[in-house]
């Protein structure tokens, strides 16, 4: 269990600081929009039965970001 949360916080981190490091990137993402995201990441994953990779829901969100603003 410790692991998983470590994964999580992880990943938490690295959302914060690609905002920190491209802040053009997140400006006018509420937290709903990212919540919303960050549920259907996991949702789809719990529908394929599949672990939930912390990593590479962080990395998801951070194309989703960069391709809404042609990064």
């Amino acid at each position: 269990m410790a692991n998983s949360e470590r994964r999580i916080v992880d990943s938490f981190w690295d959302l914060r600081d690609d905002a920190y490091d491209n802040p053009d990137r997140w400006q006018g993402v509420t937290a709903e929009a990212l919540f919303q995201r960050l549920a259907e990441y996991v949702e789809n994953a719990e529908e394929r039965g599949e672990p939930i990779d912390w990593r590479g829901v962080a990395e998801r969100l951070i194309a989703w970001r960069a391709s809404e603003h042609g990064a």
